[in-house]
């Protein structure tokens, strides 16, 4: 029952029953929020508008200077594209994850400090112009905070390699009731004893720096003359955005990459879907019925045939490490559908990519409790 009235409260924009009154009383008011897009140094914010005929909502981040992160959906669809982009002078360029690399499809534009972002999309051989608007009425308002340090491998050496390491967090907004503070700060840190968000973004810079600076007393100068350098210029790159939000629902990325010497880095990108009313987070096990697996496997099959033009006569593991595609527990939930998401090995090679397969809820009625 209570998965029935949280499933009707994304879908149709109400509270779920069982989570009303007082939570609902206490939710901080967004309806108002506008947040500076020009002049915030780093920030989270949502925008809607339309784009053609195609309403959309927009998770726009400002994760690193001169950087956007986040993703966007189709309001009919409900489907989670991953977007990026840049600025330069006062134009904005972000991209989308179409999965076509012969196309681009990107929204270019200004950003306004009235929250305003607008300008023309391009892609599937065509433009739209957009005017997209904030609207954090039904958000969960949150903050980010960034942090960067390098240090060198040898610092008596000319042109010495570096550890470079970033690091972007979310953060509940200072205005948010205290119970859900407390839930999302144990979400993002794992330690709902952690309260200074500044700190906890540089941890894990410092924690880099120092395994960097234990490693140079390895280095040899005399590798660094034969060339040899490229494979101690370390990086480490962490950052965390908004897939969805939309009270009670909001998922969150976790994303990481490192290079530490090698053929290449290694990336990964986790999710967590939470229940801000209940306080607790979604997983597979609690949105479905028992047995979900097993009816999963073959829609999730589909999923990538179709997202990957393989046809239906060839073996999924002609493609992929495995011959069927088992859900795992990096899981998104939106008001249109579930999504499941695979790093780099877990189900096929490192030049594939993460594979993330969205289903939508009129394919999974026979498992949903």
């Amino acid at each position: 029952m209570k998965r029935v009235l949280l499933l009707l409260a994304l879908a149709g924009g109400l509270l779920p029953a069982c989570h009303s009154g007082n939570q609902e009383k206490d939710r901080q008011d967004t309806a108002s929020m506008v947040v500076p897009l020009l002049s915030t140094p780093y920030y989270y914010t949502q925008l809607k508008g339309a784009v053609g005929n195609r309403q959309i909502t927009m998770e726009l981040l400002k994760t690193a200077p001169n950087l956007f992160r986040g993703y966007y959906y189709d309001d009919s669809t409900g489907q989670p594209i991953s977007i990026w982009g840049s600025q330069e002078a006062d134009q904005v360029k972000i991209y989308e994850d179409n999965g076509n690399r012969e196309e681009e499809r990107f929204f270019g534009g200004t950003l306004s400090d009235d929250g305003i972002f607008k300008g023309v999309w391009h892609g599937d051989s065509t433009s739209y112009h957009f005017e997209l608007r904030t609207d954090l009425r039904k958000a969960q308002a949150l903050k980010v905070y960034y942090a960067a340090d390098s240090v060198q491998l040898l610092p008596s050496f000319t042109g010495s390699p570096l550890g470079i390491a970033s690091n972007s967090i979310l953060w509940p907004d200072p205005a948010t009731d205290s119970a859900t503070a407390a839930f999302l700060r144990k979400a993002i840190t794992g330690d709902n004893r952690v309260t200074d968000p500044e700190r906890f973004v540089k941890r894990a810079i410092d924690s880099f720096v120092t395994s960097y600076r234990i490693a140079a007393r390895d280095a040899d100068s005399s590798d660094m003359a034969d060339g040899q350098s490229a494979s101690w210029n370390w990086t480490t790159e962490s950052d965390m955005k908004v897939v969805y939000n939309t009270w009670p629902l909001l998922v969150i990325e976790k994303y990481a990459y490192d290079f530490t010497g090698g053929a290449h880095g290694n990336s990964g990108a986790f999710y967590q879907t939470l229940d801000l009313a209940g306080h607790k987070e979604i997983t597979p096990d609690g949105f479905f019925k028992p047995g979900y697996k097993e009816v999963l496997s073959p829609l999730l099959d589909k999923a990538f045939r179709k997202k990957f033009h393989i046809d239906e006569d060839e073996s999924l593991d002609q493609s992929l490490l495995v011959k069927t595609i088992v859900p795992n527990n990096n899981f998104i939930v939106t008001h249109k559908g579930v999504a499941f998401s695979y790093v780099p090995y877990e189900i096929g090679p490192y030049a594939l990519g993460q594979v993330t397969l969205f289903l939508p809820f009129t394919e999974l009625k026979s498992i949903m409790k």
